[in-house]
């Protein structure tokens, strides 16, 4: 459990804990300005949901006095000037495993206040503020064509741990595959004897150093009545599918419903067999999903890549995992 900020040790400071009574608002606007928004539909749902808070905050009156009283976590650190939040840093907390681990997220400086060492004392001073509650690791993601903010990160200790890209398509603008014609591919529903070599295959696109942060708990791909009724009553929505090649089991495809702007597809194929068998796959998989309705695919930056292009997935984005252990 994260714990409350010593006032007392930034009254000399221009850093101060995030106050979420009277911050968010300016918080908003500040990331509005340094990161591109309008170009991404759940950032722009993260920015309504800031400002809704910030309104419930004002009606709540004087009760939103005691948010800082009662709350024994440090949601992040703004750096004010004259009374104008000029830099912000957030800190989200996770349970990786059962250890307490932390992510450092929404870095953002005013344009007009760049190239001055904001962003690097502000990270420094919340690396020190983690050590001295004792979260043993701190991770970000920082995308991997801003290379001034990746050498930043690593002057504050940050390494580089693994390279991730996140593709998006409409179903309806899955490109045929020019190079398809193995004619021995079927997509079947899975089958629970599928189970053990999906497990392993979804290991090694989504190793286990990750998943704390992925929005799946592939814990739910499991076959079986009792973990199907349980993802019915907890709201989890899955369908499964198996590949065939040859009459081989050859890999899998999970579709998993969001409220976000795409629906996720989790991808477990052995690498050897995946350039022959993703593409048909995925061909034959978007005629079965709304055509409008965006699928997104997290994947290890490289991997598949030439052949997610010739389909025509969007590259939408590509995120260095930095990690430091404190």
């Amino acid at each position: 459990m994260l714990a409350s900020t010593s006032q007392q040790n930034l009254t000399h400071s221009r850093i101060r804990k995030l106050d979420i009574s009277r911050d968010l608002d300016q918080v908003a606007d500040l990331i509005e300005r340094c990161f591109p928004i309008h170009l991404d539909y759940d950032g722009q749902t993260y920015i309504k949901e800031m400002r809704k808070t910030a309104r419930d905050m004002r009606l709540l009156g004087w009760l939103s006095n005691l948010s800082d009283l009662s709350s024994n976590k440090a949601p992040g650190f703004i750096w004010e000037e004259e009374g104008r939040i000029i830099a912000n840093l957030s800190i989200i907390p996770f349970k990786d495993q059962g250890k307490e681990i932390c992510l450092i997220a929404n870095v953002a400086v005013d344009p007009d206040y760049r190239r001055m060492g904001i962003a690097r004392e502000l990270t420094n001073f919340a690396l020190a503020f983690l050590r001295r509650i004792h979260v043993s690791q701190v991770w970000l993601q920082v995308r991997d064509d801003n290379p001034a903010a990746c050498q930043l990160y690593r002057s504050t200790g940050f390494e580089a741990h693994t390279v991730r890209t996140t593709w998006r398509i409409r179903p309806s603008k899955l490109i045929p595959y020019a190079k398809m014609k193995e004619k021995r591919i079927y997509l079947r529903r899975r089958e629970g004897e599928d189970w053990r070599e999906q497990k392993q295959w979804l290991g090694l696109s989504y190793p286990s150093t990750i998943r704390w942060n992925l929005p799946v708990n592939f814990n739910r791909f499991e076959p079986g009545f009792l973990q199907s009724f349980s993802n019915f009553l907890d709201g989890v929505h899955l369908r499964h599918w198996g590949v065939d090649y040859g009459g081989e089991f050859s890999g899998s495809i999970t579709w998993q419903k969001t409220k976000n702007y795409a629906n996720n597809l989790w991808l477990a194929f052995p690498e050897d067999r995946e350039s022959l068998v993703l593409p048909y796959a995925l061909n034959k998989l978007m005629k079965r999903l709304s055509g409008r309705h965006p699928v997104s695919i997290d994947y290890p930056k490289g991997r598949f890549e030439s052949e997610f292009t010739a389909l025509g997935f969007e590259n939408f984005r590509s995120l260095i995992w930095m990690k430091q252990n404190l």
